[in-house]
């Protein structure tokens, strides 16, 4: 796996959006990427709802693809440019309740679950995740 970051953005959104069959995405965003050896998109997080505090954050995985070690380097480029470059204060995570695999991944990289929303969706609720500065700050991925 390979971050690109910002490069081939336009793409990177495409492809999330397909992943999650959805065109809810606000105008403003950003998205960051990894590919494979092929190029081909492996996992993309997709930054909408900035604020001068917080940010929120769509995390897109092809778990086919997926080697959870090399996710370190890129999770530390996204939130080294949202906490030191941008100096928000926190992330916000918003995850079906359906999803227990995104769950677990928001939870294994040190996000807290804050709130349910329940009945956000037709047929689910919607898990509320933060993540603030300090935890990333101190947090053992970011030391490698």
């Amino acid at each position: 796996m390979r971050y690109i970051g910002f490069e081939r953005e336009d793409e990177a959104e495409q492809w999330a959006r397909s992943k999650l069959n959805s065109d809810a995405f606000p105008q403003f965003f950003r998205a960051v990427a990894a590919v494979d050896e092929q190029n081909e998109f492996v996992c993309v997080v997709v930054m909408t709802n900035f604020s001068p505090r917080n940010v929120d954050l769509n995390i897109v995985i092809d778990k086919n693809k997926l080697k959870p070690k090399e996710t370190i380097v890129m999770f530390n480029g996204i939130f080294g440019y949202l906490f030191d470059k941008l100096n928000l204060a926190r992330v916000t995570g918003l995850v079906p309740g359906k999803n227990a695999a995104s769950r677990r991944i928001a939870e294994h990289f040190g996000f807290k679950l804050e709130g349910v929303m329940r009945a956000a969706f037709p047929d689910d609720d919607l898990h509320v995740y933060g993540f603030l500065a300090e935890e990333y700050h101190s947090h053992a991925w970011r030391r490698g």
